[in-house]
C-alpha cells in the first residue's frame, strides 16, 4: 500500500465473505458424494486473496492486523457473535491474551517474527470459526436436500423457501394480540423472499404448488441434527487447524459423553465425518501428550442451531454478484 491509498478492512472483509460463499457454493453444486469438503479454510484463503491484491510486503501484515481487529469486533458487523465467543475461548484455552488485548499491544511489535506468527495464527483461527458458521448454515440446508441442491437455481431457490415454511410453528409465526383476539402472523429473517425466485419473478401455480408439497415433507424432518454431529461440526476448526487424527477426534468424542461412538471402528467414524463434509488430516502418528486443546473441546459450549437458524439459507437465495 502507498501512502496515499487507504486500507478498508471492513471492504477487503465482504469481498472475501462473498468470494468465500461462492466457492463454496460451486463446489457443493459440482462435488460428487465422497468429495464433499464443506470446512477447509476457504474463507482464510479468500481474505488473504484480496489482502494480497491491496498490499504488498510488510504492508500486508499491517493489513491483515487491520483484517483481524475489524473481525473480532463485533461492533460493524454483527452477526457472529458465537464465533467470536469461540475464537476468544479458543485464545484463553491457549493462554493467549484476548482478541482486544492482542490489538492494543501487537502495533509495536511487528518487526518480531513471533508476533507476525501469533496474528496469522488468530486471523487463521477467528476466519475458521466464522467459516464454520457460514458452512453449517449451508449444510443444515443441504444434508435434507440434496438432490434439489444438484437442480438449477430456480430448484433450489424453491427448495429453500419450503425449507422456511416447514419451519413456520417453530420460528417464523409470531402471536400478537388485536382488540382482545389472537392473531399470528409471519416473519421471516431478513433477506428471504419468499414467493419469488432469486430475480424477483413471482411463482406460477405449479411452482407454488411443488414449494407447498416439498414444505409438508419436510416438516417431519424438523433440520435438527444429531448432538454429535453439531460437536464434531463446530469443533472441526480446532481439529483442522491442530492436525487432529480419527483416533484423537473419536476419544474426545468419547470424554465428551457421545458413548454411542465407543462402538463404532475408527474407519467408520471416519466414514461418518466424511458424509458430513468434514475430512481429517492427521495421520497416524502417536503424539507423547494429548491432542492440542483437547479439554477445550471436551468442555465448549456449542452454539444452538435453532438460534442460528435465521441466518441458515439466507444468503442461499440471493444472486450474488
Amino acid at each position: 500500500m502507498d501512502k496515499k491509498s487507504v486500507f478498508d478492512a471492513g471492504e477487503v472483509w465482504l469481498e472475501g465473505l462473498y468470494d468465500f460463499e461462492n466457492e463454496l457454493h460451486e463446489h457443493v453444486e459440482k462435488a460428487g458424494k465422497d468429495q464433499l469438503h464443506f470446512q477447509d479454510g476457504r474463507l482464510f484463503r479468500c481474505l488473504t486473496k484480496h489482502i494480497k491484491a491491496k498490499a504488498r510486503g510488510k504492508d500486508e501484515w499491517f493489513a491483515l492486523f487491520d483484517c483481524y481487529r475489524f473481525m473480532t469486533d463485533p461492533s460493524p458487523h454483527p452477526g457472529y457473535e458465537e464465533a467470536r465467543r469461540l475464537h476468544g475461548e479458543e485464545m484463553e484455552a491457549q493462554g493467549l491474551f484476548s482478541a482486544c488485548e492482542f490489538c492494543r499491544l501487537l502495533p509495536g511489535h511487528f518487526t518480531v517474527a513471533l508476533a507476525r506468527d501469533e496474528l496469522h495464527s488468530r486471523a487463521r483461527s477467528i476466519a475458521s470459526w466464522m467459516e464454520a458458521q457460514g458452512a453449517f448454515s449451508l449444510w443444515l440446508v443441504f444434508k435434507n436436500l440434496r438432490s434439489a441442491w444438484h437442480g438449477d437455481m430456480g430448484e433450489r431457490v424453491r427448495a429453500i423457501q419450503a425449507a422456511y415454511l416447514s419451519k413456520l410453528p417453530q420460528g417464523c409465526m409470531v402471536k400478537t394480540t388485536r382488540r382482545g383476539r389472537e392473531v399470528f402472523s409471519v416473519h421471516f429473517p431478513e433477506g428471504v423472499r419468499i414467493g419469488t425466485d432469486h430475480d424477483n419473478t413471482p411463482w406460477n401455480e405449479g411452482q407454488w404448488q411443488n414449494i407447498l408439497k416439498q414444505a409438508a415433507r419436510l416438516t417431519e424432518k424438523r433440520y435438527d441434527c444429531m448432538k454429535l454431529e453439531k460437536w464434531v461440526w463446530w469443533c472441526y476448526p480446532v481439529f483442522k487447524r491442530f492436525g487432529w487424527n480419527t483416533r484423537e477426534v473419536r476419544e474426545a468424542a468419547i470424554e465428551r459423553g457421545f458413548t454411542q461412538v465407543s462402538d463404532m471402528y475408527e474407519a467408520n467414524f471416519r466414514r461418518r465425518l466424511m458424509s458430513m463434509g468434514l475430512r481429517l488430516s492427521g495421520g497416524k502418528q502417536t503424539r507423547r501428550a494429548r491432542a492440542p486443546l483437547a479439554e477445550f473441546v471436551e468442555h465448549v459450549v456449542l452454539p444452538d442451531p435453532e438460534t442460528m437458524w435465521g441466518a441458515a439459507g439466507g444468503f442461499l437465495t440471493k444472486k450474488k454478484r
